[in-house]
C-alpha cells in the first residue's frame, strides 16, 4: 500500500460516523480509501448503513481533518509508540483474520506477527475470576504454548491477563487485542506485560499488542464486543475458562461458533460456582466442547491439533527443529477438498463433491486458508490461483 493510500484510510478511521465496517463498505463502494475522500455526500448516504444525514456529517468531518493536521499527529503517535499499521489488503495481515464477516480495515500493531500465529488458541473468561479460574487459564496457557499455538486473548483483567503471562512464562508466543488505541492502552496497570509482549524479554518469544482503533480513542464500553470479533477471528477456536450468565466472553464464544465457524471449547467449574454458570450453559447447549487439559483442546482442534500433537511427540536432533505445520504436506482430506475446488463452491456442494462431513470440511478449511491455499468469500469456498 502506497503512503497516499496509508494516509486516506487513517483519515478515514479518524472520521467521526465512519466505524470499522462501514470504512470496509465505503472502500469496497468507491474502490480505494484515496477515491472515498473524495466522494461527495450524496454517493456516501447511498452506502449500506450512512444514509442522507450520517453522509454530510461524514464529509464535513473528513474536510476538517484535512484542514487540522489530525492524520499528521496520528502518524507522529504512530512513530512515537513504534506501531505499524497492517491494511487488510497487505500480506502481512493475518489470514484467518481476513476471512471473517468484518475484518478491520487496518490493525495497529505493536511487536511482530507471524505466519505462525495463524496457528492460535484464544483463552477468554472473567476478568473478576476465582483462583481456580486464574490457575487454569495459566495451566491451559502453559499447555497451548508448548504445543505450539500461539496464545490469543483481550489483555484485560483476570483471565486474559493470566493467560498472556503464563504463555510468556514458557517463551510462548501471545497476542493482546485491545479495546482502545494504543496510545492509550488499557488496562493502564498492563502497560508491562504489553511492553513485555510487544518486545520479548528474557526467553520469551513475546508476540504482539494490537488494536483496530485509532491511537487515542478510550476504552469505551461498545469497543470491547467488537475487539471480540478480532480476538476469535484470529485463532483457530475459543477456549472459555470462566464466565458468567451475561460474560463478555460468551460473546467471543458465540461470534467463534456462528460467525467464524471455528472451534469453542470450555471449561467446567463447581456446580454451584457463579463464574463457571456461563461455561456449563454452552456446554449444556451443545455448542462447546467440555476440556479438561490440552491434549482434550488438540482433539477439539481436529487435524490441526492432530499435527501440532506429532509435532510435539516427534524426536528430533537438538540442532533440528520440529517441522512446521506450514511444510507439511497436505492430507489425503485436504487435498480432495483443493481438487474439488475448480470454480467456487458452497460448503454443501462440496461435501457432495469430495463424500465428506461437513465437520471434517470445515477443519480442514481452516487450515488451508492459514496456508492461504483458498479463501471464503460471500459463503463460496475457492481454490487461491497463482
Amino acid at each position: 500500500m502506497d503512503n497516499v493510500e496509508r494516509d486516506a484510510l487513517l483519515t478515514l478511521l479518524l472520521t467521526p460516523g465512519l466505524g470499522p465496517t462501514l470504512v470496509n463498505r465505503c472502500v469496497d463502494a468507491f474502490g480505494s480509501a484515496a477515491a472515498t475522500l473524495d466522494t461527495g455526500s450524496q454517493r456516501l448516504a447511498a452506502v449500506n448503513g450512512i444514509g442522507p444525514k450520517r453522509a454530510s456529517s461524514i464529509r464535513a468531518g473528513i474536510d476538517d481533518l484535512r484542514r487540522n493536521g489530525a492524520v499528521d499527529e496520528e502518524k507522529r503517535l504512530i512513530e512515537e509508540h513504534r506501531v505499524r499499521l497492517i491494511a487488510r489488503n497487505e500480506d502481512a495481515y493475518p489470514k484467518l483474520l481476513r476471512h471473517i464477516p468484518d475484518p478491520p480495515p487496518m490493525l495497529y500493531v505493536r511487536g511482530e506477527l507471524r505466519d505462525t500465529d495463524a496457528v492460535a488458541l484464544a483463552i477468554v473468561g472473567a476478568r473478576r475470576c476465582s483462583q481456580y479460574g486464574r490457575e487454569q487459564a495459566e495451566r491451559f496457557a502453559v499447555g497451548a504454548a508448548q504445543a505450539g499455538l500461539c496464545v490469543v486473548s483481550g489483555g484485560a483483567y483476570g483471565i486474559d491477563a493470566a493467560a498472556h503471562r503464563a504463555a510468556l512464562r514458557v517463551g510462548g508466543r501471545t497476542i493482546a487485542v485491545l479495546g482502545s488505541g494504543l496510545a492509550r492502552p488499557y488496562p493502564s496497570e498492563h502497560v508491562d506485560l504489553f511492553d513485555e509482549i510487544a518486545n520479548g524479554q528474557g526467553s520469551s518469544e513475546g508476540g504482539a499488542v494490537m488494536s483496530e482503533l485509532p491511537m487515542t480513542i478510550p476504552p469505551k464500553a461498545e469497543n470491547f464486543p467488537r475487539r471480540n470479533r478480532i480476538v476469535s477471528g484470529l485463532a483457530l477456536g475459543v477456549l472459555v475458562v470462566e464466565a458468567s450468565q451475561r460474560s463478555g466472553a460468551l460473546i467471543t464464544a458465540r461470534l467463534c461458533s456462528e460467525e467464524h465457524n471455528r472451534e469453542v471449547m470450555a471449561v467446567p467449574g463447581r456446580v454451584d460456582a457463579k463464574m463457571s454458570v456461563g461455561c456449563h450453559k454452552i456446554i449444556r447447549e451443545g455448542w462447546a466442547t467440555l476440556v479438561t487439559n490440552v491434549a482434550d483442546v488438540l482433539d477439539a482442534l481436529g487435524e490441526t491439533g492432530t499435527l501440532l500433537k506429532a509435532n510435539v511427540a516427534q524426536e528430533t536432533p537438538a540442532e533440528r527443529e520440529p517441522e512446521s505445520l506450514f511444510d507439511q504436506t497436505l492430507t489425503d482430506t485436504q487435498r480432495r477438498i483443493v481438487d474439488a475446488l475448480d470454480k467456487p463452491v458452497t460448503l454443501d456442494d462440496l461435501a457432495t463433491t469430495t463424500g465428506l462431513s461437513v465437520a471434517v470440511i470445515q477443519g480442514d478449511l481452516t487450515m488451508l486458508q492459514i496456508r492461504g491455499m483458498v479463501t471464503r468469500t460471500g459463503g463460496k469456498i475457492a481454490r487461491t490461483r497463482g
